[in-house]
């Protein structure tokens, strides 16, 4: 049904790795207020690591998704639609013509962002919900892993890394070693710090996990866990399959599919940096760009 708030809204379209996702913010709150948030799941990056090129079905099914985002951003008055594309569309040989459909079939306008610029929306995501955060955020996404440095409200550090959960998985027996090595040089800004906040539906789903299986109810956001005790419970992830961690922990099949990948990561990352504490953030690449506009000249204009 149309928007009947009264104010105006801003409409962020991230079109990532795994997914595309809207969300439309009621501008007059601080922070703004979420009315709409929901998301497509498209794997637009499963085959960038073997091809170099969008998955095909992904493609499609991320257009329409699209398509369907612009319906809602006319049905929610949005003063402004903001689209960006992370590391698929960024990566990807023909991640220039899905671009270009786009832009001529529905005449909307993708910007791609840098892996610096991903990282620092996804800090000022964490930061705009929890401004005291004190660590090292990580947005771990299909095809890249973001990392952040921040404290004092404040983003001091940032570094884009191609370990999506589709670029592990594509690295084998290699990948711990490879993990390890992207990892290990980016210690002495990244590393040995309390916390690390979680950011990426997968992570998420892994602290969701423990939740359930520990019988804790409260938000997901800012949900601690030990870091040594997340590791642990990684560790036990990776040994199920996909139908039992859809089973035991009541969540999607298509939401299981990464969990082992995810876990596997989010365990190597977790002991390469020397962390302390796991800290999950609903917030995302989304919140920073929403961010960034209402500090723009463009809300008032």
């Amino acid at each position: 049904m149309p928007y009947q708030g009264g104010y105006q809204s801003l409409g962020v379209i991230d079109i990532g790795s795994n997914s595309v996702r809207m969300v439309v913010y009621d501008i007059a709150h601080d922070p703004p207020e979420k009315i709409f948030n929901e998301k497509v799941i498209c794997p637009l990056g499963r085959d960038l690591a073997t091809t170099g090129l969008l998955n095909p079905d992904a493609v499609d099914t991320a257009f329409k998704g699209v398509q369907a985002y612009k319906i809602l951003s006319d049905i929610y008055q949005v003063v402004s639609l903001q689209v960006v594309g992370t590391a698929a569309l960024r990566d990807a040989a023909n991640g220039i013509d899905f671009i270009d459909h786009v832009q001529k079939e529905l005449g909307m306008k993708i910007r791609i962002i840098s892996g610096d610029e991903e990282a620092s929306y996804a800090a000022r995501g964490v930061l705009m919900f929890a401004p005291d955060a004190d660590g090292v955020v990580a947005d771990f996404g299909g095809g890249s892993l973001e990392l952040a440095r921040v404290y004092a409200d404040t983003i001091h550090d940032t570094v884009s890394l191609p370990m999506g959960a589709y670029r592990v998985q594509s690295m084998g027996d290699s990948a711990r070693s490879n993990i390890s090595n992207f990892l290990q040089p980016l210690k002495p800004r990244f590393g040995n710090l309390d916390n690390l906040y979680a950011i990426g539906g997968s992570w998420r789903l892994l602290a969701l996990a423990h939740m359930r299986g520990e019988g804790i109810k409260q938000d997901l956001q800012g949900y601690t866990i030990a870091a040594s005790t997340m590791i642990e419970f990684c560790k036990y992830i990776r040994g199920l399959d996909e139908t039992t961690i859809a089973s035991q922990y009541r969540v999607e099949s298509h939401q299981a599919k990464l969990s082992g990948i995810a876990a596997f990561t989010l365990e190597s990352v977790l002991s390469e940096l020397n962390i302390q504490n796991f800290i999950v953030s609903t917030a995302g690449v989304r919140d920073g760009v929403a961010h960034e506009f209402l500090l723009s000249d463009a809300k008032t204009k």
